[in-house]
């Protein structure tokens, strides 16, 4: 995993939501797959809401993915880049935890991929997701 880092108090770069048509949302990432922005909120935010937080602490909140032109593995991994925390992003109906991230294999295009990501709380963390072509980082912050 290539995750930035960044210097205490800097800024969390957050990825910029592009347009994409069909079917009309904007998407995080450059990548055929990727996570849908509208789940993140304006300013790439994660809302930690009390009412997804864990036994254990941390927060998870639905995150919807799709992808378009792409079939084949893919493997997401996540981790906060302004210091020490966790983070998981994972599909909720297909794949499983392998390599330090979530694995699974599009097989429908377009996918529509419901999912979840869990942060250990505020700050600012990254997605990597690969496939065979692609790689691409989706920065976001979790508040």
């Amino acid at each position: 995993m290539r995750l930035p880092t960044l210097a205490a108090g800097a800024p969390c770069p957050v990825t910029v939501p592009t347009p994409v048509s069909p079917p009309g949302d904007a998407v995080l990432g450059d990548a055929p797959v990727h996570p849908i922005a509208y789940y993140f909120g304006p300013g790439t935010t994660l809302a930690l809401r009390s009412e997804n937080r864990l036994p254990d602490g941390a927060y998870e909140a639905k995150v919807r993915w799709t992808s378009a032109g792409y079939l084949g593995p893919v493997l997401i991994r996540a981790g906060r880049i302004d210091g020490p925390g966790t983070a998981l992003s994972k599909f909720s109906y297909v794949g499983e935890d392998r390599d330090g991230g979530h694995y699974a294999v599009i097989e429908n295009d377009p996918g529509d991929l419901p999912g979840t990501t869990t942060v250990g709380g505020p700050g600012c963390y990254a997605i990597q997701a690969d496939g065979t072509s692609f790689s691409t980082t989706i920065v976001f912050r979790a508040r």
